[in-house]
Formats: C-alpha cells, sequence, structure tokens
C-alpha cells in the first residue's frame, strides 16, 4: 500500500470496524473508513494479524518475540499493568529507545501506562499527560507502592484531556524534553495536535516517538517532520497480538 494513493485525514479521525465481525475479528481484518477534508470519504482494509494497516509485514525480531507477547497479552488480560511493564510499542521500537534512553534525561508522554513505569525504573525526569483518571490512578499507586524503583520524585502526571492538553503542552518551555513519545488515544487527545504543540520542546539531537504511525489519522507527522533522520519499525508489540507501527524521528 502507497500511502500516496491516498489522501489523509486532518479534520476528521479515521473509524475501525471488522465488516465480518465474526471472521473478521479472528484474522485481525479491519477497514479504516474516513472523511477527507473537501468531504469524500476513503478507506482501507489490512489483515492486522500479518501486516500494519499499510501492509508492512512484521520484523523478524519481533516474530522471534511471539511467545513473550503472548505471555504479556495474557498478563494484560488479568490486570493492565503488567508484572514487568514496557511500553505498548512495536518489539523493535522498544529495543531502539533501550538504546538512548539513560538516567537523568527528561522524557515528554502523551498517553501514560506501562510506558510510564518503563520510563521511570530507568532514572529519566518525566511528564505524562493521561485523559483517564482511573488509569492515572493505577499508574500512580504502583509508583507510590514503590516510590524507589520507580523514582516518585521524578514523575509529574498531568490528568487532563483534548484541548487542555494541547493548550498545556504549548506552555511548556522550548528545548526542554530529549524524547517525546506520543501515544494518546486519538478519540480523546488528537495526537497530531500533540505533536505540532509539542514538538518544538524537544531538544536538538533529542527524538521524537509516535506510535501507531501507519494509521492514516497519524500519517501528517510525516510532513511535519520532513528531513529529519527517521528509523519506522513494523511488528508485534507486547500485550497485543496484532501488527503495528512506531516511528521515530532525531530532532
Amino acid at each position: 500500500m502507497n500511502r500516496k494513493n491516498f489522501t489523509a485525514p486532518n479534520l476528521e479521525l479515521a473509524t475501525a470496524r471488522y465488516k465480518n465481525p465474526m471472521t473478521d475479528r479472528l484474522l485481525g481484518r479491519t477497514t479504516l473508513e474516513w472523511t477527507c477534508d473537501d468531504g469524500h470519504k476513503e478507506n482501507l482494509t489490512a489483515s492486522l494479524r500479518l501486516t500494519d494497516y499499510e501492509g508492512n509485514a512484521p520484523s523478524m525480531y519481533s516474530v522471534s518475540k511471539l511467545p513473550y507477547v503472548f505471555k504479556t497479552y495474557l498478563q494484560s488480560k488479568k490486570f493492565p499493568l503488567i508484572k514487568n511493564p514496557v511500553p505498548f510499542l512495536t518489539m523493535d521500537a522498544i529495543r531502539f529507545l533501550d538504546t538512548i534512553v539513560r538516567p537523568g534525561i527528561r522524557v515528554l508522554e502523551v498517553g501514560g501506562g506501562n510506558s510510564s513505569l518503563w520510563f521511570l525504573d530507568r532514572g529519566v525526569n518525566l511528564t505524562t499527560y493521561e485523559h483517564d483518571a482511573e488509569w492515572g490512578k493505577m499508574v500512580m499507586n504502583k509508583v507510590e507502592q514503590n516510590p524507589n524503583k520507580f523514582h516518585r520524585e521524578r514523575f509529574n502526571l498531568k490528568l487532563m484531556a483534548g484541548k487542555d492538553t494541547v493548550m498545556d503542552l504549548e506552555k511548556l518551555p522550548a528545548d526542554s524534553f530529549d524524547i517525546l513519545l506520543v501515544d494518546s488515544m486519538n478519540d480523546h487527545t488528537r495526537r497530531m495536535d500533540c505533536l505540532r504543540a509539542a514538538m518544538s520542546k524537544v531538544k536538538q539531537q533529542g527524538w521524537i516517538v509516535l506510535d501507531n504511525s501507519d494509521n492514516p489519522a497519524n500519517w501528517s507527522a510525516d510532513g511535519m517532520l520532513e528531513g529529519k533522520e527517521m528509523h519506522r519499525f513494523t511488528g508485534y508489540a507486547p500485550m497485543s497480538l496484532f501488527v503495528g507501527q512506531t516511528t521515530f524521528w532525531r530532532m
């Protein structure tokens, strides 16, 4: 699939559905539908058990990690914050992220959870925006139960969504973060709005990380960050039996 054959949505989000719920759910055959800015409608269908939305196959590394993926998937069904938290990104992206994270750096995260705990365990200074108060409470409870492991003093959790999040991001000092991870739920806090507001907050040689970059609702990131060093990973992710895509840009 070539992105150039489609018009990505800007004003509307893409909605996902199973045309044939019984078989499509089993196969992960998902149809995305959206309305373009000029009013015409477009759609694409992908079998997400086997490829991402753009038809890219999962990396061999992520395939080799399928036993771990399945293990964490079962753990997350019992409780969403797993025993050894990891970001909800493709396996290759986690491996890459692990090479650039070090104690003391400043990380800005839009959409928290297992990734928040993973960052904190590595001693970063973390600012997290989260729209779901109950989810945020679960994360904070984990941190407070083990403040030394998760460095409670390094964690700034902000519970807000939508325009409130975007406005608050705009107030942050420029060039003040080493890593920006955008992984919010578009239905509550649109990723592209957050990226526009926060990209100037990342230092030179810092990194922007966008999960689900294969979703048409997130395609405009490529235009915003055109010319930057880019690393794109397609594969399976912990806690999920679907193929996804995560993209890194170096500022």
